[in-house]
């Protein structure tokens, strides 16, 4: 793991945060009036009294605390916090949270990691040190980041250290070695598979958490260029111009439909639902029916080719990027553009969607967030990569993005905060 930053920059934005938030609002000057002195909230009975504060706002309940004993110990109730915590439209916290976690304590947590995000105020970036050549593809979460790469290996990497775990290559499966012969461009994974996608046109259907290689598919002429699944389907494109679709709920993961999506390349695939998105050079969207193998709608705006495409989670909207440095935001009930994003001087090559914001990242060498409900940029991140972004993804903690470079750079949002806290930490 490489640091990008100093130690002393590290606790410079931790200080700053706490400084401003939860000393210098707590430290308030109050004048002695004995007129104002009556303690109405001593006649309520205790569920009243907090029921009260709870319908302060959280400045307020922080006021609170310096008036007098009585108010500080209402207003540290874990009651309160889990309130003031559930008030807040897009905070969540995990199923697992215990039922007596200190709310408070929660509340300032999350704060000061949104705090972090709105002003851009990475507290620690790193590098993940290891790949030979350039890092097309990665995924994360909370234990493990997996990143694929030119010099033909997946290797999987400690979330929190960065330390190297794994050096997926070729393997023996029933006589035949399996491995990829070519970069690996794309992948994906959930708790029972991952699957790679190559130039060299086969995608490797692994078994997790063993990373065992179950299957080698040989579906495409040319290189796999992006690859998508869900519970139902899996979701295939490539240099060739098609889409493979595959039953992933049957034994031998069976061919269900064959597509020509497009008159070239189809850089990118996407699939929610029944719902399967391409994006490819002749610069349209495309929707497809993943039970029929039908086209659903043609959308057109770009101007140029296609790099990326995404579905939400409810497969309303898409989001798309390409060669125009635009990037698009369509509905699919209404089959029509609802507005562009504007900002990147160059290819938008990935985009990824978090709850209501979208990660993108460009041949500009910069990743930029934006948000959906607002319709504006969030966040420039200008001074991590040298050279063309590949591939970038979210959470509500961190950000890993790969380029044309050998090392993946990690932003984390949450050092210095309790990791106690923190791990709960849900978007």
């Amino acid at each position: 793991m490489v640091p990008l930053v100093s130690n002393d920059q590290v606790r410079s934005s931790i200080n700053a945060d706490t400084d401003a938030i939860y000393h210098k609002e707590n430290n308030v000057d109050f004048e002695e009036k004995p007129s104002l002195l009556t303690d109405f909230t001593n006649r309520l009975p205790s569920e009243l009294r907090t029921l009260v504060f709870c319908q302060l706002d959280f400045r307020s309940i922080l006021v609170c605390r310096c008036v007098c004993h009585r108010w500080k110990e209402v207003a540290d109730m874990s009651a309160v916090w889990r309130y003031q915590f559930r008030l807040r439209r897009r905070w969540a916290v995990k199923q697992e949270t215990p039922d007596d976690i200190d709310w408070r304590k929660m509340f300032e947590t999350r704060y000061l990691l949104d705090r972090r995000w709105e002003r851009g105020e990475c507290v620690e970036a790193y590098n993940l040190d290891g790949h030979e050549e350039s890092v097309y593809c990665v995924q994360f979460d909370d234990e493990k980041i997996i990143t694929g790469s030119r010099d033909r290996s997946v290797r999987v990497w400690d979330t929190t250290t960065g330390k190297q775990l794994r050096i997926l290559n070729a393997e023996v499966l029933e006589g035949d070695a399996v491995g990829h012969t070519g970069s690996v461009l794309c992948l994906q994974y959930d708790d029972r598979m991952m699957l790679t996608g190559s130039s060299d046109g086969t995608v490797i259907i692994w078994e997790l958490p063993a990373y065992r290689p179950v299957r080698q598919l040989h579906d495409h002429k040319e290189g796999v260029l992006d690859l998508s699944f869900n519970d139902r389907y899996i979701a295939t494109c490539s240099k060739d111009g098609m889409v493979i679709i595959r039953n992933r709920r049957e034994e031998g993961f069976p061919l269900v439909h064959k597509v020509v999506a497009c008159n070239g390349s189809v850089n990118s695939v996407h699939i929610r639902r029944s719902f399967i998105a391409t994006a490819g050079v002749d610069g349209i969207v495309k929707v497809w029916n993943a039970d029929t193998g039908k086209l659903l709608m043609s959308l057109n705006g770009h101007s140029r080719g296609l790099a990326c495409v995404i579905l939400s989670p409810d497969a309303r909207t898409i989001v798309s990027g390409g060669n125009d440095n635009t990037i698009r935001v369509w509905d699919t009930k209404k089959k029509t553009c609802l507005f562009e994003f504007a900002g990147h001087e160059s290819l938008v090559r990935t985009l990824h969607v978090f709850g209501r914001k979208v990660l993108s990242g460009s041949y500009d060498q910069t990743l930029k967030v934006w948000d959906l409900d607002y319709r504006q940029i969030v966040l420039d991140l200008r001074k991590y990569h040298g050279n063309w972004i590949f591939s970038a993804k979210m959470d509500s903690k961190r950000i890993v993005s790969t380029s044309f470079g050998a090392k993946p750079v990690v932003l984390d949002f949450t050092r210095g905060l309790d990791d106690e806290y923190v791990r709960y930490i849900l978007m």
